[in-house]
């Protein structure tokens, strides 16, 4: 039996508990920041099962920050975009990913196999050498104190003990979190509660299938078909009122119910899963130097596919803002906007999730087909918002330049550009490999720069900022600038659609603001840096 004077005792900046993707982004980001993480996550190791199946180009370019989204995307392949059908077979509704270029990087919308996923982003942990991980091992409870907080941690095999101290908690710890029971924030309900079927398949025989991914919105029986990688393909089906979790414990019956959608026999079962799907926001995701991060703070239903990527947004947005205080160029005000962004955001996400979801689950026939009539209708006149990332936001309040309103500023809070750049004859790389996760001012006007006034420039390098200056073909540097040329001109022509000079960009790749002439850029900065440093 293991007594007290046995407990093992750990130190580290950070405290991430949970080591699924939202676990494994946050403390790669933090680590390879220079920070010492400890990562304690219950189960002994990666769940050999699909869960999550989609995801979005953001969410690799910030796997490109963590060194993995070349495998990653590998890997994976490009969502084929979902046709909506009706009571008659008839498309009603397309949502499609967005079409070329690919303006963030990468493709908009990909599929992947979770567990090949997770494996990639546990190496991106591994390679930082920064990160301690305890696997197996289980959270009991733990308490702030002055400067940290202190955790204690038992072995699950044997009920060892450990005790961890660190400077800030992070929970990553999923729908049932073990420190959102502990903390017991308010929440709230979306009004969202649906049970439904989840089932994973192997294509091993011939069979026809769509090509598309199809949401079946049929009132006798609501259901997704999505296609993954490879043979891998993915049903998930709404259980009706007179249904219940336990009518689906046996494989028969879960095929009797697939054979609705599919001829099975030339199918392998690979997982079921009942899932209530919610549609819930936590209301405070900061308290003191405790942190909820993915589905400890926020729960939606799959239809967008937006779960997996709204956890690893409130990992960036918060590694960053971390790594600001804790290098000493930020205040713990910071801090406070992580709820403020990441909660606006990921309400409008759940909301949208919400809509969708209560077109495809409609089951009053009556109501289905004015559905059919309406939606047809706004597709056949070229009304139907059909591309996928229009549904994803920007930045709406928090560190972004609003008005007197406290609206954002025109391009204040949109998502930075990635375009394909090089220094003089090197090679064509991607913007955030050349520059670094900082924040940036993108100029097409090195006088611009030039014309800050030396105090305005020293408080900007006090932040780290960095300088780069786009049209340039020689690449030098020259005064802190980093001088590249464009290949397709997508930031210059971002610039020139706003009439500005200039933007500021933050370390997570939102626009905090953009600016007309060298005195608003000034501006600019300096309202930044009080921002960020008082």
């Amino acid at each position: 039996m293991t007594t007290q004077a046995d407990t093992v005792q750990q130190e580290a900046d950070f405290l991430v508990v949970g080591y699924g993707p939202s676990g494994a982004t946050i403390a790669a980001l933090l680590a390879r920041r220079g920070w010492r993480v400890i990562v304690v996550e219950q189960s002994a190791e990666i769940y050999d099962k699909p869960r999550a199946i989609t995801a979005d180009h953001e969410a690799l370019r910030i796997f490109q920050e963590m060194g993995v989204a070349d495998e990653i995307a590998a890997a994976a392949v490009p969502h084929p975009g979902t046709d909506y059908v009706g009571l008659a077979g008839q498309i009603i509704k397309r949502f499609y990913p967005a079409p070329p270029p690919d303006l963030l990087g990468w493709m908009p919308n990909f599929m992947f196999v979770q567990p090949e996923l997770e494996a990639s982003l546990r190496r991106a942990v591994e390679k930082t050498g920064n990160v301690q991980t305890f696997l197996a091992h289980q959270l009991l409870d733990f308490e702030p104190y002055d400067g940290g907080v202190k955790a204690n941690i038992c072995r699950t095999s044997d009920g060892a003990r450990l005790t961890v101290h660190a400077r800030y908690l992070i929970a990553a710890d999923g729908a049932t979190s073990i420190v959102r029971k502990q903390l017991q924030p308010a929440i709230e309900d979306l009004a969202f509660d649906e049970w439904w079927l989840v089932v994973d398949a192997w294509i091993r025989g011939p069979i026809e299938l769509p090509a598309r991914a199809v949401q079946y919105c049929r009132p006798s029986r609501p259901g997704t078909y999505m296609v993954g990688p490879g043979a891998l393909r993915r049903w998930e089906i709404k259980m009706l009122p007179h249904e219940t979790p336990a009518d689906f414990q046996g494989h028969d019956a879960v095929w009797r119910v697939l054979a609705e959608f599919v001829d099975t026999q030339g199918l392998e079962h690979c997982r079921t899963a009942v899932y209530r799907f919610h549609a819930v926001v936590v209301e405070q995701w900061r308290h003191g130097r405790v942190f909820l991060i993915g589905d400890a703070a926020h729960q939606m239903p799959p239809v967008l596919g937006q779960g997996l990527c709204a956890g690893v947004r409130d990992a960036f947005n918060l590694a960053w803002k971390l790594d600001a205080v804790m290098g000493g160029w930020a205040t713990q005000r910071l801090l406070d906007t992580y709820t403020d962004e990441r909660k606006r955001h990921v309400r409008t996400v759940v909301g949208h999730a919400k809509a969708f979801g209560l077109i495809i689950g409609e089951l009053d026939p009556v109501a289905a087909r004015e559905r059919d009539l309406n939606l047809g209708a706004e597709l056949a006149a070229g009304r139907a918002v059909t591309v996928r990332q229009r549904f994803i936001p920007g930045l709406e309040t928090g560190l972004i330049d609003c008005d007197a309103n406290g609206s954002p500023q025109p391009g204040a809070g949109d998502l930075l550009l990635q375009p394909w750049v090089r220094q003089g004859k090197g090679p064509w790389l991607r913007f955030d490999d050349v520059v670094g996760s900082r924040f940036l001012i993108v100029s097409r006007s090195l006088n611009v720069l030039n014309e800050l006034d030396e105090s305005t420039r020293a408080s900007w390098l006090a932040l780290k900022g960095g300088w780069v200056v786009l049209g340039h073909k020689n690449g030098d540097t020259s005064a802190h600038s980093v001088l590249l040329e464009e290949r397709d001109n997508w930031l210059s022509n971002w610039l020139n659609e706003r009439g500005a000079l200039a933007l500021i960009a933050r370390p997570d790749r939102y626009v905090y603001g953009v600016a007309r002439n060298a005195e608003a850029l000034g501006r600019l900065v300096r309202e930044l840096v009080k921002k960020v440093s008082s």
